[in-house]
């Protein structure tokens, strides 16, 4: 963060002067290494214009915030608009300022706010109890999928084509979807009656990656869009991944 001042001299040790107009220097402090940049304010003989010239050439040496005296509302409130804090009201050393605005910013950060916890709690309760009728039709379907797909049925639809026995494999592990672990029992399965290497390890992939039954929760979460392009692209991922695999596993 660095932050800018009026001031008397090039140095943290001097004083910041009470309107911008009255700096003969300067000087913009970077408050992660404490190093800073000092440059003369406008000359005295351009008085009329020196404040917003010196307003100015700080925020050209990146000043994000400014500490002053004093300025006028009708400045301060097109700077805070644009992102630049103001904070007035303020004299003294550079130096201790800066350490005074480092010390308030850690206590604000680290010091949690009375009901924080509380607040945060109830947010989550709230947006988890709008979810809840969703998550439950979700749970519903999938064991209904379940129920009437049996592994024989699954077996029937493969094609022993490698690549469509891939894009079969990975449509069906889209539709149950859940533990890791259960694929690895279902695959196990299929591949003892006699299901091709390439349809089991779409199952496997797209059973933990992709989600058709669970989209109406996945988009109540993270919205259609997210849904759509993540779960399009999983499938996409899925089938390359799959071939890949049996490939190189020379189980093709």
């Amino acid at each position: 963060m660095k932050i800018g001042f009026p001031v008397d001299s090039n140095n943290l040790d001097a004083q910041i002067t009470e309107k911008m107009s009255s700096a003969t220097w300067l000087l913009v402090i970077d408050t992660d290494d404490m190093s800073f940049e000092a440059v003369p304010a406008p000359q005295m003989s351009a008085r009329s214009g020196a404040g917003v010239q010196g307003l100015t050439l700080l925020l050209e040496m990146g000043a994000e915030i400014l500490m002053i005296g004093y300025i006028a509302p009708h400045i301060a409130q097109p700077l805070e608009k644009s992102g630049i804090k103001v904070i007035t009201g303020v004299s003294g050393r550079v130096e201790d300022r800066v350490n005074q605005y480092a010390e308030l910013n850690k206590s604000k950060i680290f010091t949690p706010q009375k009901g924080f916890a509380r607040s945060a709690f109830q947010k989550t309760m709230k947006q988890f109890s709008s979810m809840l009728p969703v998550l439950l039709g979700v749970i519903m379907i999938m064991g209904l999928v379940q129920a009437f797909l049996s592994k024989e049925l699954i077996l029937k639809i493969f094609s022993k084509n490698p690549l469509m026995d891939t894009i079969i494999g990975t449509f069906t592990g889209s539709i149950f979807a859940g533990n890791p672990v259960n694929s690895y029992v279902i695959g196990q399965s299929l591949l003892k009656l006699g299901a091709g290497w390439a349809g089991v390890c779409a199952l496997m992939f797209s059973w933990v990656s992709i989600g058709l039954v669970q989209m109406p929760a996945e988009v109540q979460a993270m919205g259609f869009r997210f849904t759509m392009v993540r779960n399009s692209a999983a499938f996409i991922i899925t089938i390359v991944a799959s071939l890949l695999t049996v490939f190189f596993a020379g189980v093709w």
